[in-house]
This record gives structure tokens, sequence and C-alpha cells, in this order.
């Protein structure tokens, strides 16, 4: 737990320099928070996650795909698939626990590992999974709630000794009851193998950064503080001084020396030292400086492509995680659609997932034509980076040959692609 709060306390900003206390009370104690974790997860999912999934039968079952719509409104599935990559990428992992509600509405909801724990066996399976959340019964009664599960049902305990001994909770009306997935309903998002966030490994780098910084800024407090040294002149007094400083002006014979007590700052090396571990976070990372020159309005697709090929590579490691994650999802999901009475497959969903990243439309849709007759259609319009719904476009199109004011040879055009989507 200290390892996951420390994660966390990075991303919002609460960095160890905060805490850090000088003998001398007396003297600068600036601390300067750097950026880095937050910047390092939001260029991530701003690139990997910005835009939502697309879902696409692999049988064009179009019921299957509305019932998977509406589970998707109800879940507010969008913000949640967001919200999953962050919190990953932060803590190595994120948990996704199913149920129903009391309408029985399919449901699902993301935990950080802050909120949840899961057990697993010897062969990576989940033994169980526990929710917990503090209450406050009273002013002087401190309530610890748990929602247990396991592979038969649910189990709502409280503990009122602060988490030595726990009881079925009699507040709770269901304080147990069957779940119907026939599995722990519960899906763990992986980052990565190791479950490492994105930059846990970088927090060394950026509390040196913030030292550096902070003791810059008090370096340059204790400058404007500087004391004064007046050589050859012992017998100024008080008022002299005060005089001296209302007027601005200060007359000195040839013996006389005035200077301030001030240490040499060496800014050339803080200023290399600082672009060093800066360029070194960056490249690490795979976070592009995207407000560098290198990133200039006039690249080139390709050119661009170089440029992000560290981000690329990382979020297709997360694309490979969290598809393996999502396959589970859908399976929890074609379990309680069935249970209802409908027949889906679960392996006929496949996931489409699209990069925030300016796009060569004229390209992609160059590449889309030159591939029709020989990759299915649906395959080809979900390429394009403002369809969202591959099948409504479709329909669309099918539903517009019939209309008197196509121009014939758009017509054949359109009965050709549309032929060679039904093939």
């Amino acid at each position: 737990m200290p390892r996951l709060q420390k994660l966390y306390n990075y991303y919002v900003g609460k960095h160890d320099i905060l805490n850090r206390k000088l003998p001398d009370p007396q003297k600068p104690n600036n601390k300067i928070v750097t950026g880095y974790p937050k910047s390092i997860i939001d260029t991530v999912v701003g690139y990997f996650a910005a835009h939502p999934l697309s879902y696409i039968s692999k049988s064009n079952n179009e019921r299957f795909l509305s019932d998977i719509k509406l589970i998707n409104y109800l879940n507010n599935e969008e913000d949640a698939n967001a919200e999953i990559v962050k919190n990953f990428s932060i803590f190595g992992k994120c948990y996704e626990l199913h149920y129903t509600d009391k309408n029985g509405h399919i449901r699902f909801q993301y935990y950080s590992p802050l909120e949840m724990y899961v057990e697993k066996d010897s062969r990576d399976n989940i033994k169980f999974g526990i929710r917990y959340w503090e209450e406050k019964k009273d002013e002087n009664t401190k309530l610890i709630k748990v929602e247990a599960y396991d592979h038969e049902g649910m189990y709502r305990l409280v503990s009122t000794d602060n988490g030595n001994t726990f009881i079925l909770d009699s507040s709770e009306e269901d304080n147990q009851k069957e779940h119907f997935y026939d599995d722990v309903p519960i899906v763990i998002y992986y980052n990565n193998e190791e479950e490492i966030g994105d930059f846990e490994t970088f927090i060394p780098m950026i509390d040196s950064l913030d030292l550096m910084l902070s003791d810059s800024s008090n370096e340059l407090e204790s400058w404007v503080n500087a004391y004064l040294v007046l050589a050859g002149y012992k017998g100024t007094e008080y008022e002299d001084i005060q005089k001296m400083k209302q007027d601005g002006v200060l007359l000195l014979d040839d013996v006389g020396q005035a200077k301030f007590l001030t240490k040499e700052t060496k800014t050339e090396f803080q200023q290399n030292f600082f672009e060093t571990i800066d360029s070194l976070i960056h490249e690490k990372s795979a976070t592009p400086k995207l407000t560098s020159e290198a990133f200039a309005s006039n690249l080139s697709g390709q050119a661009l492509g170089f440029k992000l090929f560290g981000l690329e590579t990382k979020s297709s490691v997360k694309e490979r995680k969290m598809e393996r994650a999502l396959r589970k999802r859908i399976n929890f999901i074609v379990t309680m659609l069935n249970k209802q009475g409908k027949e889906y497959q679960a392996s006929d969903i496949r996931f489409n997932f699209v990069r925030n990243i300016p796009a060569d439309e004229a390209g992609i849709t160059d590449q889309i034509t030159k591939l029709i007759n020989i990759l299915p259609l649906e395959t080809l319009i979900s390429w394009h980076p403002k369809i969202k719904e591959p099948d409504t476009e479709i329909k669309k199109l099918k539903s517009g040959l019939d209309s008197s004011g196509l121009d014939e040879d758009l017509q054949k055009r359109n009965q050709q692609i549309l032929g060679a989507a039904n093939e």
C-alpha cells in the first residue's frame, strides 16, 4: 500500500520534496514540484485512449452489437475505458468489477489498487477479490466495510474494531447473494507483466530535478537577501545605512569597498544537468516533447510516425494487455445475456483501437479504396479516423442506393463496394 499511495501522490503533485525540512528554519526552503508524472500519464492516455473503442461483430450480428452498445451506454464505457488506462498506467494494473443492479441491468465499475485487492493462485487465476472503504457511524466509531467476491457470490462484511474481525453486515438487506457469473466477476487490466507504472522507475530522476530547482530557488532568494559588505567603514551607524538605502547612493573613497556577500552560482552546470535529466525522462519514458521544434506543423505522416515511435510501441503493449482484459469483460457480459435467453458468442466480437494522432485522411482514404475487394468493407471503413461505427455507415450506404438523386457512376461504384462487402 505505501508504494501505491506514493505513486498516486506523485501523479497528483505530492512529491517527497514537499516534506523537506532544513536544520535552519530561517533559511529559504522553497519546494518546487515538477509535473513529469502527470505529464507522462496524461500524454499516453490522450494518445492511446482519447478516441473511443469500436466494437465489430465478425458475423455481422447487429442485435449483438446493439445489446453491447446499450450496456456500454449504461456503464459510461468510453469514460470508464479512459480512466482504466489512466489507473493501470499509474499503478501498473487496474480492476473492473462486474455485477447486476437492482433493475437487473449488467453493470461494471473500475477500481484502482488503492480501492480493491485481488488474490490469485499459482496459475494466475483469481481466487477472490475484496473492495474496502471506511464509514463513520458516529463521532467516535469508525466502520470498515468490505464487499468480497468469489466464484459463487458476493458477501458484505463490516468491522467495528479497526479491521481485526469482520462479520456479515446486518445493516444491508442482501449481505450475501449469488452473482451467477460462474467465475469471480473481476477483470484485471495490466500495464505490463511486471505491473510497473509508466513513471515509477523515473521517480529518482524526478526527485533530483525537484531538489535542484528548489535549491536554485533558495539560492536566488538568498542572493536577494544577501549581506552588504562595506570594507573600511567600521564607524558606519545604523542611520547611515538607512539613508543610503533611501537615497540609493553610496559614496566611497579610495580605500573603501562595497559588495554583496554571495555564493557563486554555477548556472551553466545547473542548466546542463536539468536538460540532461529532462531529456532522459522523456526518452526513457517514451513521452515526446510535443512543444519542441521537432514537432513542427509541417511534418509528414511518416515523419510524425518516426517521432512517435516510442510512444506507439508503448501503446501497442498496452493495447495487447487491454484487449485481453476486454475479452474477459465481453465474456462476463455474454454470460449474463445468455442467461437471459440470448445465444451469443464472446469470440464474435473484436475491438478496434484508434490513436489520437493527426491523420493523413487523404492517404487513408486512398488505402481503403485500393483494398476494396481484398479486405472486408467493415474492416476498411473502421480505419478511417472519423468513422466510429462502420456498420452504421454501411447501412447508410445501402439505403442511399435507392435515392434517385445519385449520379449513375456513383451508384455503380457503391454497388461494387457493397457487392464486395457481401461476398
